[in-house]
């Protein structure tokens, strides 16, 4: 089973990348505009290292 957070919040994606593994993240205007924080800094922030997916432990 895959892990992914439906949110545009950077700060609680990387508090709970460190808890769980994530498989990604998922937004979408609506989340991002709920959270008021305008959609370039939510993008430049999900660039940071800190906030990248981790590889995944599917096999090919």
């Amino acid at each position: 089973m895959e892990l992914y957070l439906d949110t545009a919040n950077v700060a609680e994606v990387e508090r709970l990348a460190r808890i769980y593994p994530l498989a990604g993240v998922t937004t979408n205007p609506s989340i991002i505009a709920a959270g008021k924080v305008p959609v370039w800094d939510v993008l430049r922030a999900c660039k940071k290292p800190s906030v990248r997916r981790a590889p995944s432990s599917r096999r090919p």
